[in-house]
């Protein structure tokens, strides 16, 4: 019950009578106004009572009345407690329509008179606890659809990373993300290449991303006054203008922005992931050129070697030819020395096919993972 003590108004046109009931409701530390007619009580309606003792039979407006302009008012908290000396079911059923709350006879005794006080206040205190309640229901309500609804902004934000393929378009997408929770910031995005910082313009000044670069020395959670911070592998968000006059707003927008980063830093994990794999196929690649050049150019000095060897070779065989006529030899070792020149040139071929083969064999698988790696880079980030 609040401080003000519980106002009652005693409203009849017989003196005697509400002389009686102020007698007996005195030493409870109630405020007792009485009226000897229900237009002085209808004026009077600005001290706010809490309970009204209504007499219904009085000259000029009945108490019937007298309630219903009460209740026509918009006077619905103050209880009408009905006082008369017929309580037949007309009478009752009548007072209870004009808006009514109880009934006491006239006449009841003392303790009669002040139960029924006590369960008025009773029902007054009940009335201010469930409105109480009420309104922390409503709260409730609506502080969990608040939450559903930046929940939901967080989902939207996770499903759309996926599809951020660069620091760019991850970065732009936090920033248009905040004021979905009332806030704005700066944002530091870190990969294989190097920073990347964002923030409400197109393009960070240069002080904005020196207090990026101060900011990400600080913890993982940081705030101080309407200023909060969180660091997170690759991620840093500052964000500017909290309400520090809503600290349960704040708690709320700390636990999403933190799962935001969280995932932010995720994505851009899988980003460094696979800027690093296409760096190491770019190496991979390159020493496969310069394999396929060396290989291409030993293909060629075999080629060049051979055709100059069938030269040497016949060139040989054409000066020992000139050579066996002066020599004077027989035949016989003719035959014999053309059969060693011949089975050296034989030889020789069979050497340079060899390594022919093999340089194909070679070249071959090189150029298969020459394909296979061309293919991995150019499928992209995943």
């Amino acid at each position: 019950m609040s401080e003000k003590p519980f106002c009652i108004f005693v409203v009849d046109d017989d003196a005697l009578l509400r002389l009686v009931i102020v007698d007996q409701l005195q030493g409870h530390n109630y405020q007792i106004h009485e009226f000897a007619n229900g237009a002085d009580c209808l004026a009077a309606l600005d001290l706010q009572p809490n309970l009204i003792l209504l007499d219904i039979e009085m000259p000029g407006q009945s108490g019937i009345e007298v309630c219903r302009q009460i209740r026509a008012a918009g006077n619905d908290e103050v209880q009408v407690m009905f006082v008369s000396a017929h309580d037949d079911l007309e009478i009752l059923l009548t007072a209870f329509d004009a808006g009514g709350n109880d009934f006491i006879p006239k006449n009841a005794k003392k303790e009669v008179l002040l139960r029924k006080v006590e369960l008025a206040i009773e029902t007054e205190q009940q009335k201010r606890n469930l409105r109480s309640q009420l309104d922390y229901a409503r709260q409730t309500a609506f502080t969990a659809m608040s939450s559903l609804g930046e929940t939901g902004a967080i989902l939207h934000f996770l499903r759309t990373s996926f599809q951020c393929r660069t620091p760019e378009q991850l970065g732009s997408l936090i920033i248009d993300t905040l004021p979905q929770y009332g806030a704005s910031g700066l944002v530091k995005l870190a990969d294989a290449f190097g920073e990347h910082d964002f923030g409400p313009e197109p393009v960070c000044s240069a002080l904005e991303r020196s207090i990026l670069t101060y900011v990400t020395k600080l913890g993982r959670i940081y705030q101080a006054g309407d200023r909060l911070v969180l660091n997170f592998p690759h991620v840093t968000l500052l964000v500017t203008g909290l309400d520090v006059n809503d600290p349960d707003a704040i708690g709320r927008l700390r636990d999403h922005l933190a799962i935001l980063v969280e995932g932010a830093s995720a994505r851009m994990e899988a980003m460094v992931s696979e800027q690093q794999r296409q760096l190491q196929t770019k190496v991979r690649l390159e020493s496969i050129r310069e394999l396929n050049a060396l290989l291409s150019e030993i293909e060629r000095n075999q080629q060049a070697n051979h055709v100059q060897l069938v030269n040497l070779s016949e060139q040989h065989r054409s000066n020992m030819e000139n050579a066996f006529v002066h020599l004077g030899l027989t035949d016989s070792q003719e035959f014999l020395l053309h059969g060693y020149v011949d089975e050296l040139t034989t030889q020789l071929d069979q050497l340079f096919d060899k390594d022919n083969q093999l340089a194909l064999r070679l070249h071959q698988i090189l150029e298969k993972q020459h394909a296979l790696l061309a293919g991995g880079e150019d499928a992209g980030p995943t």
